[in-house]
């Protein structure tokens, strides 16, 4: 149950109902804290995930709070805890990426981009959900801290692994990227993001719309 709870939080987030997801949250916690046998691995999630409700709802004070909370249950995990299987992927890169999304939520991109960044080095290659996911947030943080070149030339990269899988969240973040380029459209670098996303969009034998629809 906590486990259902935790991805319907999670996915409140992202349809930006931060009450929702906070209250989901809270539940799956009640539930973790009833439950006997609840691991640390478990506890430090579903503090990750009450982290990212906090931080959607600009609450500065109680998203650190949380982020403290998810750090230190992490630090309780031995090898041999009898993790549930949907738990298994909160690992260290994992912990250390969502805090770095945590407090890019709140507009932290100083604290977060070297987060982000560093989790994303050592993510698997493989994983190029993931990595298409935690690439556009490190891209969305440079580009708040005032680094275009760098952001772009992120944001290129997350193109390859992005346009390798299916998915609406991914998208969306691309999106927002997108979106957030738009004051800077004659800036070579941007210039360069846009010609690359438009090929990549653009179907076989069909010429370049004249709008992008991303």
């Amino acid at each position: 149950m906590a486990n259902v709870l935790a991805c319907m939080s999670l996915q409140a987030t992202y349809q930006d109902k931060p009450a929702d997801a906070l209250a989901l949250v809270s539940a799956a916690q009640d539930q973790a804290r009833a439950a006997s046998g609840t691991t640390p691995r478990v506890r430090a999630m579903l503090a990750m995930r009450e982290a990212f409700a906090h931080a959607t709802l600009r609450d500065r004070r109680e998203t650190h709070t949380a982020i403290s909370e998810a750090h230190s249950q992490f630090e309780h995990i031995h090898e041999g805890d009898p993790d549930p299987a949907w738990v298994t992927y909160f690992d260290e890169p994992k912990l250390i990426v969502d805090t770095g999304i945590a407090h890019g939520r709140l507009g932290e991109a100083a604290i977060a981009e070297p987060l982000i960044a560093d989790a994303l080095e050592r993510e698997d290659p493989a994983n190029q959900r993931g990595r298409a996911f935690h690439a556009f947030w490190l891209a969305r943080t440079q580009l708040q801290r005032g680094k275009l070149d760098q952001a772009c030339h992120t944001a290129m990269e997350a193109l390859v692994p992005a346009a390798a899988v299916s998915s609406e969240r991914v998208a969306g973040h691309l999106r927002e990227f997108y979106e957030q380029l738009a004051p800077y459209r004659e800036v070579p670098a941007a210039v360069a993001f846009e010609a690359r996303l438009r090929g990549m969009l653009r179907p076989p034998g069909q010429r370049t719309p004249s709008s992008i629809r991303t």
